[in-house]
Parts: C-alpha cells; sequence; structure tokens
C-alpha cells in the first residue's frame, strides 16, 4: 500500500514537471531535500526562489498523501477493549481465606437472619415502627449496612482472584474467539475448579447484598412509617436466607458446623 502511494506521488510529480520551470523543478527538489525525501526525481539547477503555483500544490498534494500514510499506524495504536469481570477489591485481608476464623462471621450473619426469620414467621399484617426498629437494631449487630464492609466479610474467607484470573479477563476477547484452547492435547484454559468456586462464591456474595439491601431499606423505610407488611420482610428474608446457604453450601460442611457451635458458645 505504501509503494503504491509513492508511485502515485511520484507520477503527480512528473505531471506538474513538464509544465513547470527549471527554477520550479529546483524548488520541489530543494524542498524535497529539506523533507529528506528524494533528490533524483529533480535536478537542482536554478535559484530557489523561483516557485510556481502550480509546483506548491504538488508539495501540498505529496504532504497530504505522505501524512496519510500513518492513518493505519494510528489506528492500530488504539488499545482493544478489555472486560472486567473480576471484582473489585474490597479492602479484604486474604491471609486467612478457607478458615474458620473467616467463616465465622459469614456464620454469624446467617444466624442473625433466622432469627429474625423466626420473629416474623408468626406475624401478619403491617408492623409498627417499634417492632421494625427493633428488628433493624438486632440485625445491625453482626450485619454491616455498607455494602463494602458487608462484602469485605465473605471476600477475607472466599477463594482468591487468581493470576490465571486475572489472564483471563485482560485477555477475554481473545480466550472467547479461541474458546479457550490452550494447545494441543491441554484442557480448556477456562476449566478450571478452583476458578469456578471462586466465581460462584463472588456470585453468591453479590446475591446475598443484593437482598440484604432490600431488607434494610425495607426495614427502615418501616421504623419510620406503619406501612411495612410482615409478609414482605418475611419473603425478603428468605431471600437473604438462600443465597447465605448457597454461599455456606460451597464451604466444607463440617467447617460450617464448626463455626456454628464457636458461635453458639459464645
Amino acid at each position: 500500500m505504501m509503494i503504491c502511494l509513492l508511485l502515485m506521488i511520484s507520477a503527480c510529480c512528473r505531471k506538474v514537471e513538464s509544465f513547470t520551470t527549471t527554477a520550479s523543478r529546483a524548488k520541489i527538489s530543494s524542498s524535497f531535500d529539506k523533507a529528506g525525501c528524494f533528490n533524483s526525481v529533480f535536478d537542482i539547477n536554478e535559484d530557489y526562489s523561483q516557485v510556481s503555483s502550480s509546483t506548491s500544490a504538488c508539495v501540498d498534494r505529496r504532504k497530504l498523501l505522505i501524512s496519510s500514510l500513518h492513518a493505519p499506524f494510528i489506528a492500530a495504536s488504539v488499545p482493544f477493549a478489555s472486560a472486567a469481570n473480576l471484582p473489585q477489591s474490597t479492602g479484604a485481608d486474604l491471609s486467612k481465606t478457607g478458615t474458620i476464623d473467616t467463616l465465622f462471621p459469614i456464620v454469624a450473619i446467617k444466624i442473625s437472619v433466622e432469627s429474625i426469620n423466626s420473629q416474623l414467621v408468626p406475624k401478619s399484617g403491617k408492623l409498627i415502627p417499634d417492632e421494625c426498629k427493633s428488628i433493624l437494631k438486632a440485625l445491625q449487630q453482626n450485619v454491616p449496612r455498607d455494602e463494602n464492609d458487608f462484602k469485605r466479610i465473605f471476600d477475607s474467607y472466599s477463594t482468591p482472584v487468581s493470576y490465571k484470573q486475572k489472564f483471563l479477563d485482560q485477555n477475554a476477547f481473545l480466550v472467547y474467539y479461541t474458546k479457550g484452547f490452550d494447545g494441543p492435547g491441554r484442557p480448556n484454559i477456562e476449566d478450571d475448579a478452583e476458578n469456578n468456586i471462586q466465581t460462584q462464591q463472588y456470585g453468591f456474595r453479590n446475591e446475598a447484598w443484593s437482598a440484604m439491601d432490600d431488607l434494610y431499606v425495607e426495614l427502615e423505610y418501616g421504623q419510620r412509617s406503619s406501612d411495612s407488611d410482615a409478609g414482605e420482610l418475611a419473603a425478603l428474608v428468605q431471600k437473604v436466607m438462600l443465597a447465605l446457604d448457597a454461599y455456606l453450601s460451597l464451604a466444607p460442611a463440617a467447617d460450617v458446623e464448626q463455626a456454628s457451635a464457636n458461635l453458639l458458645r459464645r
């Protein structure tokens, strides 16, 4: 492509040469010299000051064509878009992931929600503001109201994002178009049990927060009015419990039992 454009430039300038004086040709040649271009296009014979408007047009066209050569390289320098599927850091301490110590506060959240559920089951109709205020106070003892604080508890236990997952995220388009091909006889690069667990943990964590946030909003509304329905609150509590149970199902059952026992002994 570059060769074709240069041939076009040469043909253009040769055409102008046939209609210009020797002095004009000398101007173009001198201009090319200053630009570091070909000296052999024209002979330099006369003074630089004698230049026709037609030769200026040739030089301008040449500059335009030369500048157009850079366009493909500029376009190629634009980075490809990449996926951003990895969870953002919550500032969690990742030194004890997967331990009973970090599982303990998650189990405490579950027990707190179960306690609220037991309070709501026998109730029906609207709750008075004091009832919502009491439930809200009990919930806040173990369940952070802030999203980042809530998710940090789960991230302290969850399987951290691995180097492989970072690679997959940074090369999402490549992985997608190659269908995870990692070489002959090698398993699909996306098939990884650890990565799958991490993905599920973060998914259930997000579901738990979404449901918990809805529950908090309803209780906060209820403590300011008398329009909070016990049945609706119970349904929200059920959503939270389902998400928590799904998350804890990924942890070893013995660890969950141990964390529950430790909590009950307190």
